[in-house]
């Protein structure tokens, strides 16, 4: 694999910059406190440079699977993993012996499968493949590469700054074979705006928006009474106000919602719930392990998983609802 071009690597360290929250949320997750991750920084990494290094570290093996499986490996010091033991534990770090135990270990590599999972589920939701992590293992010692990187002669290196309260900071890399590339980045031509990007046209709005209920409304003019005066009554006036003011979107950027996690939803008779009491069970229309539903001013945007970070429910995103089908049902009464 050569360089990579200027433009991959930007969309490498976009992907990767998208990708910070939901990594945050899922080491949160198993750390059992708030973690954050800052802007990665992306590179590649002569696989001859690789195969030299000698020192020991903490690493994990892993295969992302979709149209083609792509190889892996994050590794970090010793020193980071033994303070991710001592807080997993819940012991101080002198606590943790220089050469954990398999117990030890075993109890990283579950946390290391984790961070990466939540790395599978926003690839997921990002290209519309279903994105999984297989054969994670996790191991201490001299850096082992996956039989695959052999045949490069260079991988992608992403280096990712994790910070724990409390905590010094942790570097973690990322190591991907030049297969991630192509699987999650192929190549296309961008739209003219990407802001605007996957949103439906204005012609679809108002096709969209067109069974809304809003006869009998008389359309505002700029001179109706109540109308604020924008730009002083002559044309060139609202020319010249109009250049100054927000357009599109960030017109309503700044309005408030109420967002509301719905866990299920269930129809009682009035006899049924004067006759609830302290510890009566009310069963939902939601099985077990089933997502929760996202509802923001009472219209389903996304679904998640109900996660646990320190002593606060939280949602994970796992499905976002397309903008067409969001904008749908805000028409809808």
């Amino acid at each position: 694999m050569s360089d990579l071009t200027l433009s991959r690597k930007t969309a490498l360290s976009d992907l990767f910059a998208a990708l910070a929250p939901n990594l945050a949320l899922a080491l949160s997750e198993q750390m059992g406190q708030m973690v954050e991750i800052a802007p990665p920084l992306v590179d590649t990494v002569p696989v001859s440079d690789l195969l030299a290094f000698s020192e020991t570290v903490a690493h994990t093996a892993f295969t992302l699977t979709t149209s083609a499986p792509v190889e892996g490996i994050l590794h970090f010091t010793p020193e980071v993993a033994r303070q991710w033991i001592a807080l997993m534990e819940g012991s101080a770090l002198e606590d943790v012996p220089e050469a954990p135990g398999e117990a030890q270990v075993t109890r990283l590599g579950t946390a290391v499968s984790g961070l990466l999972r939540g790395m599978a589920i926003a690839l997921t939701n990002r290209t519309g493949e279903t994105v999984d992590v297989e054969a994670a293992t996790t191991a201490i010692g001299p850096l082992a590469l996956p039989p695959v990187f052999a045949a490069m002669k260079e991988a992608i290196r992403i280096t990712l700054e994790a910070n724990i309260p409390e905590q010094p900071p942790a570097t973690l890399t990322l190591l991907l074979a030049p297969e991630f590339v192509s699987a999650f980045l192929p190549e296309q031509e961008e739209p003219a705006d990407p802001a605007v990007a996957g949103m439906p046209t204005q012609e679809e709005l108002a096709g969209i928006l067109g069974g809304m209920d809003v006869a009998g409304e008389a359309p505002v003019t700029p001179n109706a009474p109540g109308f604020p005066d924008w730009g002083g009554g002559s044309a060139s006036g609202n020319a010249g106000a109009d250049a100054g003011m927000p357009r599109g979107l960030d017109l309503i950027l700044d309005i408030p919602l109420e967002v509301t996690v719905e866990l299920g939803r269930v129809q009682m008779l009035i006899r049924d719930v004067l006759e609830l009491s302290s510890g009566s069970i009310v069963e939902l229309d939601r099985v077990a392990g089933e997502p929760v539903d996202l509802l923001v001013n009472g219209r389903l945007m996304a679904r998640g998983e109900v996660v646990v970070i320190e002593d606060n429910f939280g949602i994970r995103i796992t499905e976002i609802i397309s903008p067409a089908d969001r904008v749908a049902g805000l028409g809808k009464r």
